[in-house]
């Protein structure tokens, strides 16, 4: 009886032991449950993953060393001649100064050479100009015409390993308006020097570049310099017309002569360095990709008639009513790894002061953290000039209808530019824009004819859309290989030791993207190490150079800073340890 009663009792502690632990593990797992569940419903577990990531992370962007010539060495003079000299100076405005005088001018949908020789008989004027201007270039180098117009220099080097460097700008101008030339400080094509600035259109798009690689070339020929590699310089004649008549008879012509992936580098008019808005430091910007570009044509045809019995809504109106709705729907911002503007962010976080703790981690989590992403992306979107490098930009440039007062006008047509997101195919944006016209089709029983297909029938009228040209997001070129570490070097060479010599930190160099469309759309099976790159300072190029506007001028300090890039380049390259 008594060892009953003991057992009795034993068993009775551990059920009391059992509840409590069970109680216990309970409690522990409804724990558990209860901050997964916190850390699932609210941004908790990425606030903590963010604040526990570190900011030592130069990997992500490595100073390059600073790369300089062999000649640099043992005689710098000419580089510091062409950056000091004042003899120099006068003689490069004046270079540049006569090719803006040159009128260039071109506008959209020019016919071809052949179909109409007179519209660019123009250009021979400029060719007779360069030939005046260069004639150490013309008496050194093989010059060939592309399609009459397009021109390519090739100064051949003694080793046919290497592969040619290839340095492109065009000889094109966009159109002064003729209501703004009185808005002018200077006429357009005067190519007034005011002791600062060259005034006029091309001075900064981009006869400053073209210019700058012949005395580039001149000065390193004058100078007994014998490249080992080659070196081309190829100038289209249609750029701001998307270059199908120059550059890409050009593409094809080097394409043709030399073969596929056969060029070391393409370096063609881009950004330069300027003071980053965030950090304040110096960056210098080779732009490693462009945004995608599509031009959509929205048609409307409708039947006239008397305006004195008009429909409720005329065609000008329901175009008006599209305009409207295009304009209200604004493409969502979106920055991937696929963008370069995430590398250049990332060379800020890991190498500016600038920046705060917060804003650094949150950048380095950018590409991989929807939590991190979304806050830079919304720093991002607040900046007009940052937001449309991560996102598509939409613009309704023309629109065109109607005859006269007391008629309906019977046809009515809206032109739509968009510079496309590096991450959205072209495809994305047609289907986009085909459901906002139908949106409107719908409420006017009218037709949608969409790039050749009919997706919506009407009575009272009919949309056609279609495409007015189109590219493609260009394939980025690398940041990372032996191409680039020259590129940057010789840019820490050039700025760091010749411009800014009294700088303590070291210039970043860091990819971008580029908003806009270049010539090297038609050069991309030559290479893919091209950068649209401009190496010289501007404290703000955008509102400064006034580019495509009243009052287009370029720094000469700047103009002069490019001829001492090239010049230190060129020879920096001219070796196999350039290669990758």
């Amino acid at each position: 009886m008594v060892r009953l009663t003991e057992d009795n009792e034993v068993v009775s502690w551990y059920k009391e032991k059992f509840e409590a632990h069970k109680k216990l593990i309970a409690g522990v797992v409804g724990g558990i449950v209860v901050v997964a569940l916190i850390l699932s419903t609210t941004n908790l577990l990425s606030i903590i993953l963010l604040l526990a990531e570190s900011t030592d992370r130069k990997d992500l962007c490595p100073i390059h060393n600073k790369i300089s010539p062999q000649s640099f060495q043992f005689d710098n003079t000419t580089v510091f001649d062409i950056l000091n000299g004042e003899s120099f100076r006068l003689q490069s405005v004046q270079k540049l100064s006569g090719a803006v005088q040159v009128d260039t001018q071109i506008g959209d949908n020019q016919p071809d050479v052949e179909d109409a020789p007179e519209l660019w008989a123009k250009f021979k004027d400029f060719h007779k100009y360069l030939e005046e201007t260069f004639p150490v270039i013309y008496a050194n180098l093989k010059v060939e015409y592309v399609n009459t117009y397009g021109l390519v220099y090739t100064w051949k080097g003694s080793n046919k390993a290497l592969k040619p460097l290839l340095l492109t700008a065009h000889q094109d101008v966009v159109p002064v308006q003729k209501d703004t030339i009185k808005d002018w400080t200077y006429p357009p094509f005067e190519g007034h020097y005011d002791g600062k600035f060259i005034y006029g259109r091309g001075s900064s798009d981009c006869k400053n570049v073209l210019i700058a690689i012949l005395e580039t070339i001149e000065l390193l020929i004058n100078k007994g310099v014998e490249p080992h590699r080659t070196v081309i310089a190829a100038f289209g004649f249609d750029e701001e017309a998307s270059g199908i008549r120059g550059a890409y008879n050009i593409g094809q012509f080097l394409e043709k002569k030399l073969g596929k992936d056969s060029i070391y580098a393409i370096l063609d008019e881009g950004p330069g360095l300027m003071p980053d808005p965030l950090s304040g430091l110096i960056i210098a910007a080779p732009a490693t990709g462009e945004k995608g570009y599509i031009d959509i044509v929205a048609e409307l045809t409708t039947p006239g008639g008397h305006s004195s019995i008009p429909p409720d809504h005329t065609s000008i109106g329901i175009m008006g009513e599209l305009a409207y709705i295009i304009e209200k729907d604004q493409y969502s911002p979106l920055l991937t790894t696929k963008n370069p503007v995430l590398n250049y962010l990332q060379c800020l976080a890991v190498n500016s002061n600038a920046l705060s703790t917060l804003a650094k981690k949150a950048i380095l989590r950018a590409g991989f953290d929807k939590f991190a992403n979304s806050k830079v992306v919304k720093q991002l979107s607040q900046n007009p000039l940052s937001k449309y490098l991560i996102k598509t930009s939409q613009a309704i440039d023309i629109i065109e209808g109607g005859e006269k007062a007391n008629a309906l006008p019977e046809n009515v047509k809206l032109v739509v530019n968009h510079r496309v997101a590096v991450e959205t195919p072209l495809k994305d944006i047609r289907e986009h824009f085909t459901n906002r016209v139908i949106e409107v089709a719908k409420r006017h029983d009218l037709g949608v004819v969409s790039f050749g297909k009919t997706v919506l029938n009407g009575t009272s009228g009919h949309f056609e859309l279609r495409e007015q040209q189109g590219l493609e997001t260009a394939p980025v070129s690398p940041a990372n290989d032996t191409v680039w570490k020259y590129i940057a070097g010789t840019t820490r060479h050039v700025f760091e030791d010749l411009v800014f010599t009294n700088k303590t930190e070291p210039i970043i160099v860091s990819p971008v993207l580029m908003p806009a469309n270049t010539d090297t759309r038609h050069y991309w099976d030559l290479t893919r190490n091209i950068y649209r790159y401009s190496p010289f300072f501007s404290p703000d190029d955008i509102s400064e150079s006034h580019i495509h506007s009243v009052d287009e001028k370029v720094r000469v300090d700047g103009h002069l800073q490019l001829i001492a890039f090239f010049y230190e380049y060129i020879q920096n390259v001219d070796t196999a340890f350039a290669d990758n």
